[in-house]
């Protein structure tokens, strides 16, 4: 260093500082080139970065939710999984976003200071340079120019302008060699010590990231042992149904057979899971099987429904008729949840009417729970062949107290199929059979009757009260207007309505029985001991007389009735 600044202005120190230039003009270049990438890789991992959030946020709207059904339902056990797996994405988005910032700071940093300071300054310099030795030269010419004659406070004028350009050349001389030797030393260590930086991240990165993925590895080949099981398991599944499937397609066509040559077809034709049974003993059966939790579904499949507006047209609707009795059908529209209740509470069949208290009470809990069905109530209704139309082939209807449905099947067997079955669970309604639970371990009726007589001060024992047919009289007219009939007010009547709800003296009910079954069904306190079941007695209790009268006769006036 000693010996190069000893040159001066000599050839060889200009020739060794142009060297020095002309070294870091290049490695300018070649700064530039390496910011150039380090910046685009800087940007390539940031959008690595948010790469990884935004697969994480996808994963957790796809199923990463703790309460959302819709993520427990993928794959059984999905939520807790997904959650899992997205917060070791975030971990590892959150290296990456580390390595981003130490490339920034390591490496893009320093190369942005040594191009604008380094580098500038060495520019600068060099500028000061040729400008001190410009004013040096023009100084020593000036004063080497000087004659013998001239006056001497000149001579020392410019003899102290030399002095003072030569200094001011020695410093700008200094200050390049300076900034040169600078550039030549960082060029050494400065680059070799990012780069290495950047390698140290890079392991610690990758390194942080096989930690995070090796304590997760265990849980990962169980998942994916899931996966594979639960896979098998589908597959086993899917081979059934298509079985069932093609069982389903056989027997149609042999329904189909068998409705063409006017023979009743032994099993369904339009549901896969029915259960094909078709006496009464043999539904009798399965709606006792239901006591014990296990509903079947006795027929299913698509029907023609009339509508009940003025246009009275055609729809085509899904019912089902299961081991608990109930008939209901889906519509043909989705199903929204958030809107259907107001639907529910709106609609003829189920709002207002003389049994809109009692449906409240024992409303079917599967419909409310998939908010797309409307129940037929069956309890009360009876079905008839045919439709008011006389023209319409295939038709039958379900007539209740409240409404009338007019159902059109596909062919001749549906039909009669629909008919008998719905019969035949209409039948063991009112035979009480599947409601038995109810009064195996409690008598009901004597209990209720025993509650009647505490409430009016009658203090008799068991042995008074009588049989069952007694206690369910005397629990019947305790209801408000039952004491009397309710047509023609004479006391005590021995008869009921089951669909109207009201009791009935015995010459009154024979005016009803000739109305016909589906105006009004006639039964005998006393006779038709099977039919008092529990549900039977709620209704009438939960009624009586003087409110169905009210309904029934509520356009009357008063003298009237």
């Amino acid at each position: 260093m000693s010996a190069f600044l000893k040159l001066e202005d000599s050839p060889m120190f200009q020739k060794q500082i142009w060297s020095l230039e002309h070294m870091a003009d290049d490695l300018k270049n070649r700064c530039q080139i390496l910011y150039k990438g380090s910046k685009r890789f800087m940007a390539a991992l940031g959008e690595a970065y948010n790469g990884d959030n935004s697969f994480a946020d996808s994963l957790e709207a796809f199923g990463g939710a703790k309460d959302d059904p819709y993520s427990l339902s993928i794959g059984g056990f999905q939520g807790p999984i997904m959650s899992k797996f997205i917060k070791a994405f975030r971990e590892l988005a959150s290296y990456k976003e580390l390595l981003r910032s130490q490339v920034e700071h390591v490496l893009i940093d320093q190369l942005m200071h040594f191009m604008n300071v380094d580098l500038q300054d060495a520019k600068e310099s060099r500028r000061r340079f040729d400008k001190a030795i410009s004013t040096y030269d023009q100084a020593r010419e000036k004063f080497v120019s000087l004659k013998k004659n001239t006056p001497g406070d000149i001579v020392a004028e410019l003899e102290e302008d030399l002095q003072n350009s030569k200094s001011s050349f020695e410093r700008s001389r200094f200050n390049l060699v300076n900034a040169l030797m600078n550039i030549e030393a960082k060029k050494k260590y400065e680059f070799l010590e990012s780069i290495s930086a950047i390698m140290d991240s890079h392991l610690k990165y990758f390194k942080l990231g096989f930690e995070l993925l090796k304590q997760l590895e265990p849980f990962i080949h169980q998942v994916y042992t899931y996966a594979q099981q639960a896979k098998e398991l589908a597959n086993a599944e899917q081979c059934s149904l298509e079985k069932r499937i093609q069982e389903f397609r056989t027997q149609a066509e042999i329904d189909i057979i068998k409705a063409s040559s006017n023979i009743e077809p032994s099993t369904s034709s339009v549901g896969i899971c029915v259960t094909g049974m078709n006496s009464d003993k043999n539904i009798e059966a399965i709606m006792q099987s239901s006591r014990n939790g296990e509903v079947q579904t006795i027929k299913q499949g698509y029907l023609l429904k009339r509508s009940s507006s003025l246009r009275g047209d055609w729809k085509r609707r899904f019912f089902v008729l299961d081991s608990q009795g109930t008939l209901y059908y889906y519509r043909n529209k989705g199903i929204k949840p958030t809107g259907f209740l107001h639907h529910y509470a709106g609609s003829a069949e189920y709002n207002g009417g003389v049994f809109a208290r009692f449906r409240a009470k024992y409303r079917t809990s599967s419909c409310e729970d998939n908010l797309g069905c409307r129940t037929v109530d069956l309890c009360t209704s009876t079905i008839k062949m045919g439709a008011e139309d006389t023209d319409l082939r295939l038709c039958f209807r379900i007539i209740s107290p409240l409404k009338t449905y007019t159902l059109q099947a596909e062919n001749a067997g549906d039909r009669t199929d629909w008919v008998n079955k719905i019969t035949a669970v209409i039948t063991s309604l009112l035979s009480s059979h599947i409601l038995q639970q109810h009064v195996e371990n409690n008598d009901y009726a004597r209990k209720a009757s025993s509650n009647v007589m505490l409430r009016n001060n009658h203090h008799t024992s068991d042995d008074q009260i009588g049989n069952r047919a007694e206690s369910v009289s005397a629990v019947l007219r305790e209801i408000p207007g039952n004491d009397v009939c309710a047509e023609c007010n004479a006391h005590e009547p021995d008869w009921a309505s089951l669909n109207l709800g009201i009791l009935l003296c015995i010459e009154c009910s024979g005016v009803h029985r000739n109305l016909g079954v589906h105006i009004s069904k006639v039964r005998s306190l006393t006779l038709d001991v099977k039919v008092w079941e529990p549900s039977i007695v709620e209704l009438f209790r939960t009624l009586g007389n003087a409110y169905c009268n009210s309904i029934w006769e509520g356009s009357l006036l008063k003298n009237e009735r």
